[in-house]
């Protein structure tokens, strides 16, 4: 009876050891404390890249490691760091041990979207209805009246005359507050859209004329001071227009990482 139990013993320390190890006979470890920081494009524009570092695992040495973004490999690097170029809304990152992978946590970088938000031009007669909208930390979208002198803190855009979406620096004859946001025109559907328009290159604008269907970049400059890692990001996407009442219908995506331009959902 004893034998057995020693047999059964030495079976399981076994199994323990070779769980512990990859394929080429080295300890694998996963690795830790995956982040990322936001940097310029492949081609020098801000906001369009991301740096992505990690450490080594505490027990063994991987043979590469690779960044998976959404899922999808990036090539395999050795040391700890790559770049990502490609708009997404995961990061993931494998040490590699032979044929094996250890996965990291993953690095969540998803734009927030708000569906279906009502909002009346300052043409409207009403006083409370909202004009204006806003961005939460957390990347969701509230509505504001323009009338209520108490909201123009909270206010990122509002609807003008047209309609058209403006900046709150655009509000006459008072300002809403000190932001000097912009819109962008982009082309294709809003599921489909990744990143938005570059920076500095002259394709925002403070005010632009809203049209039924049409889908919009989003940049929010509260500092007004041109791009930063303080700046956010999003995009628009005009759901209707009703002219007769002022009426228009809008869904939106934040991203709540600073300075970047990527906004998949």
């Amino acid at each position: 009876m004893k034998k057995w139990v020693s047999i059964a013993l030495v079976a399981v320390v076994a199994m323990t050891f070779v769980g512990m190890e990859g394929c080429n006979g080295t300890t694998a470890g996963a690795l830790t404390n995956v982040n990322v920081s936001v940097v310029d494009d492949a081609d020098g524009n801000p906001g369009g890249g991301l740096h992505v570092t990690w450490s080594a695992p505490s027990e063994g040495t991987p043979d590469e490691y690779i960044v998976y973004v959404d899922g999808t490999a990036q090539v395999a690097v050795t040391t700890t760091e790559d770049y990502v170029y490609t708009p997404c809304a995961e990061i993931e990152v494998a040490a590699v041990y032979g044929t094996e992978e250890e996965m990291s946590s993953s690095v969540d970088i998803g734009a927030v979207s708000t569906s279906s938000i009502d909002l009346w031009s300052v043409d409207d007669i009403s006083p409370n209805h909202p004009s204006g909208f806003g961005f939460a930390s957390g990347g969701s979208a509230g509505t504001y009246a323009v009338s209520s002198e108490a909201n123009w803190p909270e206010i990122d855009y509002y609807i003008a005359s047209g309609p058209a979406i403006a900046s709150p620096s655009d509000h006459l004859p008072t300002p809403l507050n000190d932001e000097e946001n912009a819109v962008s025109m982009e082309t294709g559907t809003f599921d489909d859209l990744g990143i938005v328009a570059e920076t500095g290159q002259g394709l925002y604008l403070t005010n632009r004329d809203l049209s039924n269907n049409g889908l919009y970049g989003l940049w929010i400059d509260a500092n007004a001071n041109g791009w930063d890692d303080g700046d956010h990001f999003g995009k628009l996407i005009v759901n209707s227009i009703d002219a007769g009442t002022y009426h228009v219908n809008i869904s939106v995506a934040y991203q709540t990482e600073g300075g970047l331009r990527f906004v998949v959902e």
